[in-house]
């Protein structure tokens, strides 16, 4: 059974404003990490942790109230649920990039490509789909007066 062009579009329209999110997220870490690294001195590592922090904050804002709408979720569960999704997503980044440098020969397997082909992968193959399981609207209460029994 085909899925109607509405919902078709409307999964494209997600899939989009969820990219836009990423995108920003992207621009704050960068905000954040390169003046601390360049300019501040900052230890490369505690600056880019402190990116990837306040980014993955606002990836996860973005996320709950403009990618799925989903204000009506318990906070609580939603950011354990994402917590738990970006930790997976950072061992399948590290996992596939590092299956890539092995596999592909000499410049390819150092490309600067092959960071954003594997990470782009790992966001619409894992990431993406288990953000919709974090951000599922609740289901209907069941209609007052056990109508629904």
């Amino acid at each position: 059974m085909e899925e109607p062009a509405k919902t078709k579009a409307a999964h494209a329209w997600r899939f989009l404003r969820n990219c836009l999110t990423g995108g920003v997220a992207t621009g704050v870490y960068f905000t954040v990490y390169l003046p601390l690294y360049r300019w501040a001195g900052w230890p490369q590592s505690v600056a880019d942790n402190l990116g990837l922090l306040i980014g993955a904050a606002v990836q996860f804002v973005g996320a709950r109230y403009f990618v799925f709408r989903a204000r009506q979720g318990r906070l609580h569960k939603q950011l354990a649920g994402f917590a738990l999704v970006e930790l997976a997503t950072l061992l399948a980044n590290m996992g596939a990039l590092s299956a890539g440098r092995s596999l592909l020969p000499g410049e390819y397997g150092q490309s600067d490509l092959l960071v954003l082909a594997t990470s782009f992968a790992v966001f619409a193959g894992f990431s993406y789909p288990a953000w919709h399981l974090v951000f599922r609207r609740p289901k209907a209460e069941a209609a007052p007066g056990g109508a629904a029994s």
